[in-house]
């Protein structure tokens, strides 16, 4: 039987957050969620799309 972790040990949790409050302009919380991707040895970067 596999172990289950907690929501916060899983990294699929924290970016489902962070492209909440990128989507709500809320910069304090998706600073919060990035942290804790790198915590988890996740990196995360957004580039301009070439036709913007």
């Amino acid at each position: 039987m596999s172990q289950v972790k907690r929501r916060e040990e899983q990294p699929t949790y924290w970016f489902v957050l962070l492209e909440i409050a990128r989507e709500r302009g809320d910069f304090e919380s998706a600073a919060e969620a990035s942290r804790q991707l790198r915590r988890l040895g996740v990196s995360v970067r957004y580039l301009k799309r070439a036709d913007q």
